[in-house]
């Protein structure tokens, strides 16, 4: 993870749910998004953080039993008892049932009801009654809040391992007191998002529980490319490098962080004082290709879930189809030679590692793409004898990821977007919450620029029946911009069969309310990520 905080704007968010909780207003809180994301770093500089108006309460969960998950648990809870112990929970050492007694006589001498309450669920616990004790380590929350007469915050970092370390009404009995404490905010973040969503859904969005989620997108490119760049500082590098790498690790903060350290290390222990394509090469091999590699371990353990299922093997070759391009089921049937994939792609879907829209599929996570087409594929197929062709392989993979980076921007967006659009292939999609088929283009032909500076290019494309009229536009959209390219679209014969504005940077809600008025599908910089990676070209 990086030290710097990449997201200013969830962090803002939270802080402003912080602080509306503390003058009565409670929104619980889900944050969700790829393993990665960022989420265990906002949740916790939010604990340590925190105002002495709110005990914050930090508890990451790991795999590990279930005895040292509730010790864990009862001591953060604890330490929020005390003002000036740390905020944050040990981190994954068990604790001594001497250690857990200390900081109950220390708590006793300020809160005793709330020590009562820990010590009859610290005695389940050693009883080894982990059902009943998970409930009795609940229940010392409101104590404390009643005691301190100071609100709580409960945050549960990656809370669908309740259910793997063993508390099997987990969620039940989570559910059951986020309907009934309005004292307690409740903060929970998940990597995996399908079944955290699923959860949330069926058993924790109760009556008065209502959670709002907080999805992790994309970095903002401007701070992310500043941070890299200040990285990087001492290893003379273009502003393409540092571009390339944000854009390609966008929405994962810890790959970049991992990814520019190694580069780091690897440029000092060679004496190197550029970022060149050996370094970086030599860079991806460390991490990703070796078999000791940090990311190619990372990337097998996201494997782990699927390779123990009856689905494993088939499963397995589905998600290397989709990582080589295959997007649609017929056309992954087809290249696996299997009759039905159905049931593999749900299985990808529940492991989280494959991503549907519409009627296409992607593995979203550009490092896991990357592993599965170059080194899972090769190993599946047979394909390779030796490490130095599967390193071989990767570096091709590798090669291409840039060479094709650095020849798409060096054109003009509305020149990226016409190379696009050669590219769909009756697909279809959901983009702007629309459901759309993206047609075969025979033809796309730039139109005259518009006579009034900043209104962007004008692209017509046209194919099988169908005609799209496309504005592009570098620079922010306006009103005058979205009035003329209605016009334009209304001068066309024949008329357009739909209206795209195509935005680099994304619009404020009055333009968008506008764009929408005049039945324009927009297409922002996440929609604009998500077709290039459909169609293979960063």
């Amino acid at each position: 993870m990086t030290s710097a905080n990449l997201r200013l704007d969830v962090a803002r968010h939270l802080q402003r749910r912080l602080e509306a909780f503390r003058q009565g207003f409670r929104q619980n809180l889900a944050l969700i998004g790829p393993p990665g994301s960022g989420k265990t770093f906002q949740l916790q500089a939010l604990a340590e953080n925190s105002s002495s108006s709110l005990r914050a309460i930090y508890c990451p969960l790991y795999r590990e039993s279930c005895r040292s998950f509730l010790q864990r648990f009862l001591s953060a809870i604890l330490q929020a008892a005390l003002p000036l112990a740390p905020a944050l929970a040990s981190q994954g050492d068990d604790l001594s049932a001497s250690g857990l007694s200390q900081l109950l006589e220390q708590v006793a001498a300020q809160c005793p009801q709330t020590a009562l309450a820990a010590r009859a669920a610290e005695q389940l616990i050693a009883r080894r009654l982990y059902g009943e004790a998970f409930n009795r380590v609940l229940d010392v929350i409101p104590a404390l809040a009643e005691e301190s007469h100071t609100p709580c915050v409960l945050i549960i970092d990656e809370f669908l391992y309740l259910e793997e370390v063993g508390l099997a009404h987990a969620f039940h009995e989570l559910g059951k007191r986020v309907m009934t404490w309005p004292n307690v905010l409740f903060i929970l973040s998940s990597s995996s998002t399908y079944r955290a969503r699923q959860i949330l859904r069926e058993r924790l969005q109760l009556l008065f529980g209502q959670f709002e989620l907080v999805s992790f997108g994309p970095l903002d490119a401007t701070t992310t490319i500043l941070w890299v760049q200040q990285e990087l500082r001492g290893l003379r590098h273009t502003a393409a490098a540092s571009s390339f790498l944000v854009e390609w690790l966008a929405s994962y903060p810890w790959y970049l962080g991992v990814w520019i350290r190694r580069l780091r290390e690897r440029a000092t222990l060679g004496k190197q004082a550029e970022l060149n394509e050996a370094l970086f090469l030599q860079v991806g091999w460390d991490l990703l290709g070796a078999a000791e590699g940090p990311l190619y371990q990372w990337c097998l353990a996201r494997l782990e879930g699927l390779l123990q299922g009856r689905l494993g093997s088939k499963a397995q070759d589905v998600l290397v189809q989709i990582a080589l391009g295959a997007r649609t089921a017929t056309d992954i049937a087809h290249r696996t030679g299997k009759a039905s994939v159905s049931e593999a792609l749900q299985c990808l879907v529940e492991h989280d590692l494959v991503q549907r829209n519409g009627m296409c599929w992607m593995v979203a996570d550009p490092i896991l793409r990357c592993w599965v087409a170059s080194i899972l594929a090769a190993q599946r197929a047979n394909a390779v004898s030796s490490p130095l062709q599967l390193r071989d392989r990767l570096s091709q993979t590798l090669r291409g990821l840039w060479g094709q980076w650095t020849q798409t921007h060096q054109l003009s967006l509305a020149s990226r977007v016409a190379q696009l659009l050669t590219q769909f292939d009756d697909d279809t999609v959901s983009l702007d919450a629309k459901t759309g088929r993206l047609p075969r283009f025979a033809q796309i032909q730039p139109m005259p620029p518009v006579p009034a500076p900043g209104q962007g290019a004008y692209l017509v494309a046209e194919g099988e029946g169908k005609r799209w009229c496309l504005t592009v536009h570098e620079r922010s959209v306006d009103e005058q911009a979205i009035t003329q390219f209605d016009a334009f679209c209304r001068q066309q014969q024949p008329r357009p069969s739909r209206k795209v504005l195509v935005a680099r940077i994304p619009l404020d809600e009055h333009m968008r309310m506008l764009a929408k008025a005049a039945n324009m599908w927009v297409w922002e910089p996440q929609d604009l990520r998500f077709l290039t990676e459909l169609y293979g070209r960063p």
